[in-house]
């Protein structure tokens, strides 16, 4: 029982725990790239830490999608408290959001500037 308890909280709160990563993660890229490559190479009209935070946000979004539907389909299975699937998903929603909300400067502002 202690096990389900844990499986099934970690399971409720993966977007947020998803968007808190992608959310270090492109910090960390721009604090490096802006540090050690000012001027960085461009591809694309892009700088590559853009792309690199681009595809990050693909990452991370697809996570969400995956475990939402992972979710609901162990509430449907397991016969879980419906809840727990609708939480998820909530969750997983809102934290995309936040995930678009923090890839939108990579189009609109200067990486370094």
């Amino acid at each position: 029982m202690q096990r389900r308890f844990w499986i099934e909280l970690l399971l409720m709160v993966a977007g947020p725990v998803i968007w808190l990563a992608h959310f270090l993660f492109i910090y960390m890229v721009n604090a490096v790239a802006c540090a050690h490559f000012p001027s960085g190479g461009v591809w694309m009209a892009l700088p590559v830490s853009s792309w690199i935070i681009l595809a990050a946000s693909a990452l991370a979004l697809a996570g969400m999608a995956a475990v939402s539907l992972y979710q609901r389909r162990r509430v449907r299975t397991r016969r879980l408290p419906r809840f727990h699937g609708w939480l998820t998903g909530s969750l997983c929603l809102l934290s995309a959001v936040a995930v678009l909300w923090e890839t939108l400067p990579v189009l609109t502002a200067a990486a370094c500037g």
